[in-house]
């Protein structure tokens, strides 16, 4: 996997742009107490955060980054060319 991210803070918000594996668009906004990454034209995960801190951490979003991708991964192998049809 390689994710190539240019985050940036802009107000309490963090925001990750870039690509997977050279190519797919990947897009990533932290809120604190919400987030959500969006990856290729389709694929989006939208998380709520309970216990939140008025700011996110630039670590913690790059663990949710991760974990997302993670997801997006899982599902994908989980869509195989048999279970399509």
């Amino acid at each position: 996997m390689s994710l190539k991210v240019q985050i940036k803070t802009i107000e309490n918000e963090i925001v990750g742009k870039g690509t997977i594996d050279d190519i797919v668009p990947f897009y990533f906004k932290d809120q604190g107490h919400r987030w959500m990454v969006r990856i290729g034209r389709t694929w989006t995960l939208k998380q709520q955060e309970t216990n939140a801190e008025a700011a996110p951490k630039a670590t913690a979003a790059r663990n949710k980054m991760y974990w997302a991708i993670a997801q997006f991964r899982n599902q994908s192998r989980d869509v195989s060319p048999a279970s399509a049809a």
